[in-house]
């Protein structure tokens, strides 16, 4: 004999109150990127310029930095890639100066993104740059300048498709 009814439909399990609930579940957006910004080496504990860049480097990434870390003495690298992801860090910026007082960075993407390597040639500190201005602004911690993080405008960076203006003789 054929079964009579229909089959059972289980109703209590992930019962969703809101539409809208629903939608922000399934489409929630991925978290923002944290850097770490760290000097590395053994003559970086001994160089004040590069301290100062270090934290001027760690004032523009803010706020999705860490502005008082403390770097040991011995650290790798290596060990901050390791440190990464457990504090779901996404970008890590090393800066180290070699005997010569050359400086380098690291740029990687953690945890097993590619690394960049550049050697910087000049650099101006946020205190020269301040030194010289006529009306230099506030940019303690305390005047919030750097508490929202940086807008990024991409204005007229168009696709190959858009037509490039051509010029009539």
């Amino acid at each position: 004999m054929p079964k009579q009814g229909r089959k059972r439909k289980k109703t209590r399990t992930h019962v969703v109150e809101d539409e809208n609930a629903a939608s922000a579940l399934s489409t929630s957006a991925p978290p923002p990127p944290r850097s770490l910004v760290v000097r590395h080496g053994s003559s970086a504990a001994e160089e004040p310029e590069l301290q100062d860049l270090v934290a001027d480097w760690r004032n523009l990434m803010s706020p999705a930095t860490a502005l008082k870390l403390k770097e040991r003495k011995g650290a790798k690298v290596r060990d901050y890639a390791e440190l990464a992801p457990v504090l779901g860090v996404t970008h890590l910026m090393a800066f180290s100066m070699n005997e010569g007082g050359n400086v380098n960075c690291k740029i990687a993407r953690a945890p097993t993104g590619p690394t960049l390597s550049f050697k910087v040639k000049r650099f101006s500190l946020s205190k020269q740059v301040r030194a010289v201005q006529k009306r230099p602004i506030d940019t303690s911690t305390s005047s919030g300048i750097y508490q929202t993080a940086p807008v990024v405008v991409t204005n007229n960076f168009g696709g190959a498709d858009e037509a490039a203006p051509s010029s009539s003789c």
